[in-house]
């Protein structure tokens, strides 16, 4: 059975996160166990945390009236592309919040360049970026249920600048849309993207994907019950906020 359980301390430096939210911004786990969630429970799947949220547990636990207006998942360590996104628990609960009929958008940041660290850099340039990002889709009228978002930021972990998302779509596999940054001067997945629709033409190889210049949409036709936005909003991403 599902266990849900509020965490009463958080990690050094992210007490006063989000404590200015209505609610207080308090913090629950998900365990796997009858009875209390403990260091060694096994925790839930990210699409069933969503789904117990949405279905009953906001209101139960935090005390919410209605559902909320965006679900956020992540921030996944790696960027979730090509057939690994069907794996992805990050982009699985993006998912089932919108079969719920919530919006939802899902973040992956980008490894150092040759694969071997995640830089605390690059989560925190996500971070700063992914709380500007949903005022910009607001804006576009692209917060909907239609569609879950897939935000992929680049490393920049090294220096290099992250330039204007553009959109894209995941390779030979039915996934959501993908939002890319391409970072200034560098090779693949400097740019963080933004994926919207379930069947993806584009082609992601060796870590490098096609992407599609804003402001143009993607030029493959898109799934009738899937359709992809046709610009993505900017917010200029920031190195400096962190997490």
């Amino acid at each position: 059975m599902l266990t849900v359980q509020q965490r009463e301390r958080m990690p050094a430096g992210y007490e006063n996160d989000c404590a200015g939210a209505p609610s207080g911004a308090p913090v629950f786990g998900v365990c796997l166990a009858d009875g209390p969630c403990g260091p060694d429970s096994p925790s839930a799947t990210p699409a069933d945390t969503v789904k117990l949220a949405l279905r009953g547990g906001l209101a139960a636990k935090a005390g919410w009236s209605g559902a909320p207006g965006l679900v956020v998942t992540g921030i996944n360590s790696g960027l979730n592309v090509s057939s690994s996104v069907n794996d992805s628990g990050t982009v699985g609960a993006a998912i089932a919040a919108i079969d719920i009929g919530v919006p939802a958008v899902a973040f992956s940041a980008s490894a150092n360049a040759d694969m071997s660290a995640h830089p605390v850099e690059n989560y925190r340039a996500t971070a700063a970026f992914g709380a500007k990002f949903p005022a910009g889709l607001k804006q576009h009228r692209l917060l909907t249920a239609t569609f879950a978002l897939k935000v992929d930021y680049p490393d920049i972990s090294a220096g290099a600048q992250a330039q204007p998302p553009v959109w894209t779509r995941s390779a030979r596999a039915r996934t959501p849309t993908t939002a890319t940054y391409r970072a200034a001067a560098g090779t693949a997945s400097r740019s963080p993207s933004a994926t919207a629709s379930r069947r993806s033409p584009a082609v992601r190889n060796a870590g490098k994907t096609a992407r599609t210049p804003i402001p143009r949409p993607p030029a493959a036709e898109p799934s009738p019950s899937r359709p992809s936005p046709p610009t993505v909003p900017t917010a200029p991403p920031s190195t400096e906020r962190r997490s």
